[in-house]
């Protein structure tokens, strides 16, 4: 997984433009990327949660969650259980969005095209979670 982590790293930092919440989770992106979560999710700034979807009233859209738009993905890494793994992603404000996936019912994945491709071609595609057998 390492490796993987290592080919993410080549595009950071990612800026984050966007943020679009509907009923299926929530769709993080900037001008050539974008990571869609359709699982459980909560972003943190130190040991607090800051932003999660058990903690928004019946009909809000997460708030908090926009505060990410401006800020940047400036690393990335694995959490997991046994052998399932799932992303994190670091930005430079301090907050981590962590990702803990139900598999086979929840998902996400993490695309980027090249800078300036109007269509969004992935040149690079993940979906997790993740699974390998750690050591």
């Amino acid at each position: 997984m390492e490796s993987v982590l290592e080919e993410i790293r080549r595009f950071l930092p990612l800026g984050i433009t966007a943020i679009e919440v509907d009923a299926d989770g929530i769709c993080v992106q900037g001008d050539h990327w974008r990571l869609r979560i359709n699982t459980n999710w909560r972003v943190t700034q130190g040991a607090e949660i800051v932003v999660s979807p058990n903690l928004a009233r019946e009909g809000s859209s997460c708030p908090g969650l926009e505060e990410l738009v401006g800020d940047e993905v400036v690393d990335v890494g694995v959490q997991g259980v046994q052998f399932a793994q799932d992303l994190y992603v670091v930005t430079r404000e301090g907050r981590i969005l962590e990702i803990f996936s139900d598999f086979p019912y929840g998902e996400w994945l993490l695309s980027v095209s090249r800078p300036g491709d109007e269509r969004r071609l992935p040149i690079f595609d993940l979906e997790g979670p993740v699974f390998e057998v750690l050591d």
